[in-house]
């Protein structure tokens, strides 16, 4: 898989950054070139956020975390997952301005994750 992938994120309004990771929290693509700091590394971080928030979720019956969002004073963070029973289960990460267009991101989210898991299937 290749950060092609990432076009449809990329394309969005207020795009810093995005990254795909496995369910372990290992890193398969990450694209950083607009966002100070390391992406990759932190991906690992987001992606053990998520998997606390699954915990969390399934704990109070909610069944898995399927998305969220994280906003800071100067970006929005977004967190997908391919879901649990996913022939891969994977985490995708994105980051927007403040004034990015979330909602256009959390589309592009939701048609990527499909698509990397064919890749990785």
């Amino acid at each position: 898989m290749d950060e092609t992938i990432l076009e449809s994120l990329a394309s969005v309004k207020g795009y810093l950054g995005g990254a795909i990771s496995n369910y372990t929290g290992e890193c398969l693509v990450c694209d950083a070139a607009k966002l100070s700091g390391d992406l990759e590394a932190t991906s690992a971080t987001f992606n053990d956020i998520f998997r606390d928030s699954h915990a969390i979720s399934k704990n109070l019956k909610l069944g898995a975390t399927q998305i969220m969002e994280i906003h800071t004073e100067k970006a929005v963070i977004l967190m997908g997952c391919s879901g649990e029973d996913s022939r891969v289960h994977l985490h995708i990460f994105a980051v927007f301005t403040s004034d990015g267009n979330v909602a256009l991101g959390k589309m592009a989210l939701k048609k990527i994750l499909p698509q990397a898991v064919d890749a990785l299937a």
